[in-house]
């Protein structure tokens, strides 16, 4: 019995080359020719229609942006937004955060706000930092182990995409014509 479903599994892995190019093709009633002149009746047709039969779509209203209250940030908390906005200037540069409830994030600035920035800490994830939770300012370090660190991520993910390629091409349709359970 298994010669069956090796048999369905091949006619439907050559179906997906197949169907594409077979669907492709054009029946010659199906097409055909195509005018490239107006004739002289639809040139009057054309000439007879006014401007005024055609409404003109609306035009959207600009939104009008309602004034942002003044953000109110303490003197302490205005030496943090301008040591985030000089780091922030290199995209490369690792800096050092501690924040008021003891937790400590490294990473790279991202996105800098009036009211925070954005601190990329892993490969994928960034977390949002208001200058209100900052315990000091922002320094620079070098980082070493969290640059390895993160190109072996990168390097484990793009690993792992390719070693699943395969696997998904070849057991996806035995998984379609039901050779391997779900």
């Amino acid at each position: 019995m298994r010669w069956p479903n090796r048999f369905r599994a091949l006619l439907l892995i050559s179906g997906f080359f197949l169907a594409p190019a077979a669907r492709a093709q054009s029946q010659a009633d199906e097409i055909g020719i195509l005018p490239t002149t107006l004739s002289d009746e639809q040139l009057q047709s054309l000439s007879q229609l006014s401007p005024v039969a055609t409404p003109e779509p609306p035009q959207p209203r600009a939104r009008r942006r309602l004034p942002r209250a003044p953000l109110l940030l303490s003197p302490e908390e205005l030496s943090y937004r301008d040591a985030v906005q000089k780091l922030g200037v290199d995209k490369h540069r690792f800096v050092h955060c501690e924040l008021h409830n003891g937790k400590v994030r490294t990473g790279v600035i991202t996105e800098i706000r009036d009211d925070g920035f954005s601190l990329k800490d892993g490969i994928i994830i960034s977390q949002w930092i208001p200058f209100i939770d900052l315990k000091a300012a922002p320094r620079p370090v070098p980082a070493v182990g969290t640059r390895i660190g993160q190109g072996f991520k990168w390097t484990g993910l793009v690993a792992g995409c390719i070693a699943a390629i395969p696997l998904v091409v070849v057991l996806y349709p035995l998984v379609l014509t039901g050779v391997l359970a779900d």
